[in-house]
């Protein structure tokens, strides 16, 4: 049996705790990482079959699949910089001369439109695609929603504009009979 005597062996009990210290944390990262490498592909695997699902929906009631898994780049300027990045959508989609976003979600939490991360980015696709809605397909409870942003500024002062002119062209018109 090998025992160490602390008072002299002390570099030797160092060296040891170090190496055990060492060897440990090596294998909890290494059993980590393999874990998470697992769940990630059970995730991939999990939304691949969803994105099926939600691609088989689609098509059987009458959306036509614009993109897929496309990228598509955003811009953002702060003062005179320009940030440049991509974001990714599951779908576009286009039916009766409107197209949707299309995000499927397979998880139990990302799934409703109460969930922060959900809800911005499916405004931050409502931006940059500035489609006519968004469909959120929650795999996990099978049903989906369609989810339009209710922005006064996007949609309302063009038919405020719009209605302003033909009132005015429409005035003018009379006038010009009236005193004519």
């Amino acid at each position: 049996m090998l025992f160490l005597n602390i008072n002299q062996d002390l570099y030797l009990v160092i060296i040891i705790f170090l190496s055990g210290g060492i060897l440990s944390l090596f294998l909890y990262l290494k059993i980590r990482n393999l874990i998470n490498n697992r769940k990630a592909k059970k995730r991939s695997v999990t939304s691949q079959r969803a994105e099926k699902k939600a691609e088989r929906w689609l098509k059987r009631n009458g959306f036509q699949i614009l993109e897929k898994q496309q990228s598509r780049p955003l811009i953002i300027q702060t003062g005179k910089t320009h940030h440049r990045y991509l974001i990714r959508t599951d779908f576009l989609v286009k039916k009766s001369g409107r197209k949707y976003i299309v995000e499927v979600k397979s998880g139990k939490k990302n799934s409703y439109i109460t969930n922060r991360d959900t809800r911005r980015q499916l405004l931050e696709y409502f931006v940059a695609y500035q489609s006519y809605g968004i469909i959120l397909f929650d795999m996990e409870n099978k049903k989906f929603s369609e989810v339009k942003f209710l922005l006064p500024f996007f949609h309302s002062r063009w038919i405020e504009n719009t209605i302003f002119f033909l009132l005015g062209a429409l005035a003018l018109m009379i006038a010009i009979y009236f005193l004519g």
